[in-house]
C-alpha cells in the first residue's frame, strides 16, 4: 500500500524533505549558479583556444582542469558530466592508454570517495537487484580463475567489477539528492547525444562514418572497434529521455530543445541503420498500448506517447523524402534476404552457447569462447552470452537481476516516472535480444536510473490518484 511504502522509505531517509542530507557539500543557490557560470565561461574559452586558435592541448587543459575540480566538489556535477560525455563512447582520447571515458570514470570514483567521507549522507540499498549484480561480478571473478587465459580473464572480471561499482555510485548519487539531479543528469545526456550527432553530421569526428565497411553509416567508436548497435542504443535512450523531460520539465525553453531532439534523433537512428535498434525502439513506443487499463486511466500519458510516435515517424518520413538514406544503409534496412542471413549468423553462436554449457557448466570464459566453440563472434544476446561465457550460475544471476528490475518497475505507481522506467527497461531488454550489452557502460548506468526512478514515482503520485484512494480505503478497512 502507498502509505505503508512511504513510511518504509521515510524510515530509510530516502524521501525528499527539507532536512535531507545530500551527497554534495552544501553551498548557497547563488554560489552554485556563480560556479556554473564561471565553468561555462572557462569551457567556452577552452573550446575557443582548441578549435579557433588550433591549440588543442592547451584548450583541452583549460576545459579539463576546472571540470575535474568541480566533479571532485560535487558528485551531482560529476554525474552530469558523466552523462554529457557518455554518448561519445570510449574512442575519444589520446591513443590507447588514456581516454575521456577513463578520465571521467576516475573523477566520478574519486568524487564518490571524498564526498562519502565528508557528507556521509547515509544510504540503505533498498533494491536487491544491486546485490544480485554484485553477485554476478563475484561469480565472473571466480569463473575467471578456471580459464586458461588467467591474466586476461581477471582483467575482464575487473572491468565487470568497475561496471557494478559504477551502477552503485550512480544509484547513490540519484537516491541521496533531490529530483533536480535526476532531471539535470538526463538533460546532460540529451545535450551530449544531440551534440555528438551534430558533430557526426557535420564532421564525422566524434562519431565517425563507417567507411571501413560496406555500409556508409554512422557508428560509435569504441577504442579501435566500431559498434553501430551501441550508437543506436545510445540514441534511442536519448530519444526516450527527451520524451520524459518534455512532459516533466516546466520550462518552455527546455521544451523547445527537447522538441528539437525528438525531431532530430530519429534521423540519426535511420542513418545508423541498426535493425535491432529500430525494432527495439518501435516495440518500446507501442508496448504501453498493451496496458489498456492504465492508458484509459491516464489519457494525458497516452497523448504524450502518441506525440513521440508521431514525431519519430515525421522525422523519418522527412528524411526519406528530402534527403534519403545512403543506398547501402537503405538496402540494409529493406533487404529481407540480408536480414535473414544476419539472423542465421547470429543464431549460430547462440546454439554454440547451449552446446558449450552442456560441456562446461561454469562457462567457456570471455577470451576462451572463440577457441572452445569455434565461433567467430560472441552471442549477440545478453542471456545466451551470460550462459555461454559465464556458465549456468552466470545465466541464473543475470536472469534474477532482470526479474528483480521488472518487479521494481511493476510495483511503481502509474506516473511519468514509471512510464520512463518501463520504456528504458523494455528497450534495453529487447535490444539485448540482438546484441551483447552486459559489458557496455550505458547499459548499467541506465539500469541505475531505472532503480532510482522508483522513489520519484511515489513522490509524484497525486493525492487524488485512484491508486492512492484504493490503498487508503484498504488501509481503512484493515484498521477498522
Amino acid at each position: 500500500m502507498y502509505a505503508t511504502y512511504v513510511n518504509e522509505i521515510d524510515q530509510d531517509g530516502l524521501l525528499f524533505d527539507s532536512e535531507e542530507r545530500t551527497s554534495d557539500v552544501q553551498l548557497s543557490p547563488a554560489m552554485n549558479v556563480l560556479l556554473l557560470a564561471v565553468w561555462l565561461v572557462v569551457c567556452a574559452v577552452g573550446f575557443g583556444v582548441a578549435f579557433l586558435g588550433k591549440y588543442r592541448v592547451a584548450g583541452t587543459l583549460i576545459v579539463a582542469a576546472p571540470t575535474f575540480i568541480g566533479m571532485l566538489m560535487k558528485p551531482t556535477f560529476a554525474l552530469c558530466v558523466l552523462m554529457l560525455v557518455l554518448p561519445t563512447g570510449a574512442g575519444v582520447g589520446l591513443g590507447a592508454g588514456f581516454s575521456l571515458d577513463r578520465a571521467i570514470g576516475l573523477a566520478v570514483a574519486v568524487s564518490f570517495l571524498i564526498n562519502v567521507v565528508l557528507t556521509r549522507p547515509g544510504l540503505r540499498v533498498r533494491h536487491n537487484a544491486l546485490w544480485v549484480a554484485a553477485g554476478l561480478s563475484a561469480w565472473i571473478f571466480c569463473a575467471s580463475l578456471l580459464q586458461p587465459y588467467l591474466s586476461m580473464e581477471i582483467t575482464r572480471a575487473f572491468t565487470q567489477l568497475q561496471l557494478v561499482i559504477l551502477i552503485l555510485v550512480v544509484y547513490w548519487i540519484l537516491e541521496t539528492n533531490y529530483e533536480g539531479t535526476f532531471v539535470w543528469a538526463l538533460r546532460s545526456y540529451v545535450i551530449g547525444m544531440v551534440g555528438s550527432t551534430v558533430l557526426a553530421f557535420r564532421t564525422g569526428a566524434a562519431i565517425r562514418a563507417m567507411h571501413e565497411t560496406r555500409d556508409t553509416r554512422y557508428a560509435a567508436t569504441l577504442g579501435s572497434a566500431i559498434d553501430a548497435n551501441m550508437l543506436a542504443a545510445l540514441t534511442a535512450l536519448a530519444f526516450l529521455s527527451a520524451i520524459y523531460l518534455f512532459a516533466r520539465d516546466r520550462s518552455w525553453l527546455w521544451r523547445v530543445f527537447y522538441l528539437a531532439a525528438l525531431l532530430f534523433l530519429p534521423v540519426m537512428m535511420l542513418k545508423i541503420g541498426s535493425r535491432g535498434g529500430l525494432v527495439a525502439l518501435a516495440f518500446t513506443l507501442v508496448s504501453p498500448l498493451l496496458f489498456v487499463r492504465q492508458v484509459i486511466r491516464r489519457p494525458a500519458l497516452a497523448v504524450l506517447l502518441l506525440l513521440g510516435i508521431l514525431l519519430a515517424s515525421a522525422s523519418g518520413g522527412l528524411l526519406m523524402r528530402q534527403q534519403s538514406l545512403d543506398a547501402s544503409v537503405a538496402n540494409r534496412l529493406t533487404d529481407v534476404q540480408r536480414a535473414k542471413q544476419a539472423l542465421d549468423v547470429r543464431m549460430a553462436p547462440i546454439k554454440n552457447a547451449v552446446e558449450a554449457v552442456a560441456v562446461r557448466p561454469a562457462g567457456t570464459g570471455y577470451f576462451s569462447w572463440f577457441e572452445r566453440t569455434g565461433s567467430l563472434i560472441w552471442p549477440h544476446n545478453d542471456f545466451f552470452f551470460a550462459l555461454g561465457v559465464y556458465g549456468i550460475p552466470g545465466a541464473i544471476l543475470f536472469a534474477a537481476f532482470v526479474i528483480l528490475l521488472m518487479l521494481t518497475v511493476k510495483r511503481m505507481p502509474l506516473t511519468l516516472e514509471k512510464l520512463y522506467a518501463r520504456a528504458v527497461l523494455t528497450f534495453l531488454l529487447v535490444m539485448g535480444l540482438s546484441i551483447k550489452q552486459v559489458s557496455a557502460k550505458y547499459f548499467w548506468v541506465f539500469l541505475a536510473f531505472v532503480l532510482a526512478t522508483e522513489r520519484l514515482s511515489w513522490w509524484h503520485v497525486e493525492e487524488d490518484d485512484d491508486s492512492i484512494d484504493e490503498a487508503d480505503e484498504e488501509a481503512a478497512d484493515v484498521d477498522g
